[in-house]
């Protein structure tokens, strides 16, 4: 499983199927794609109903502190998708984040909704090498063009290389898009997401162990660095 990419639906099944499973995550911060999103404690529940090689489920992102001083980013996905290989996945998540818009108003220019289109590829062994491409096919991601809306399809590609040393896991990763972007915040082809990440299983009894995560993050078009801590409660 990629430790870098924050949640882009990069679902990784084992050899078991049609099942439901319950995450929840407590960051010390959220950045997503190279973006700080919030600087103070969130809450992160998720399920996922798999039946065979097709996956469905839900993620959100809530901020513990909510007030003028710190970002209030709120985010709720939905997502589907389907196993093509063990190591290759498509899926389309449903990103909404904007709460002064009605969430059943999908009117492009206002919509709070991004749907996007992604395709992961998550090696491992001898070729631990990640890969993803996504594009914006419908919702907020737009561009006027001869006095209309018209969608941009922001693309955004990441590579990520991993391995384990001394018991932890480690990943580098590199992720851009591809095009001018307001909804990247970019005027070009820009490298927007630079990373490095550590994580380790804590054993806390012999049935339960305690996942950490630590992620470095840099983007040299905001001009930004970001260090977030995340813990998996189960």
């Amino acid at each position: 499983m990629a430790i870098i990419a924050m949640n882009d639906s990069v679902y990784a099944q084992d050899e078991s199927t049609n099942r439901l499973n319950l995450s929840l995550d407590v960051g010390s911060g959220f950045a997503w794609r190279g973006t700080t999103l919030n600087t103070t404690p969130v809450i992160q529940p998720s399920f996922t109903f798999t039946l065979g090689n097709f996956f469905i489920g839900t993620w959100t992102s809530t901020p513990f502190v909510v007030d003028r001083w710190h970002s209030s980013f709120q985010g709720l996905d939905v997502f589907i998708g389907y196993q093509l290989l063990p190591s290759l996945t498509i899926g389309l998540t449903d990103y909404f984040f904007d709460w002064s818009t009605s969430y059943f108003d999908y009117r492009r220019a206002v919509t709070g909704h991004a749907l996007d289109l992604h395709l992961s590829y998550d090696g491992s062994g001898s070729f631990p090498i990640r890969a993803m491409a996504s594009t914006i096919i419908a919702g907020n991601d737009v561009v006027l063009k001869d006095s209309r809306w018209r969608n941009n399809f922001s693309t955004y590609i990441e590579l990520g290389y991993g391995n384990t040393f001394n018991g932890i896991d480690w990943e580098v990763c590199v992720g851009g898009v591809l095009m001018e972007s307001d909804f990247y915040g970019t005027e070009r082809f820009s490298l927007i997401n630079l990373g490095f990440g550590l994580s380790k299983s804590f054993e806390i009894t012999p049935t339960y162990s305690l996942p950490l995560s630590l992620q470095f993050i840099v983007n040299p078009v905001a001009e930004s660095v970001f260090l977030v801590a995340t813990i998996s409660l189960f």
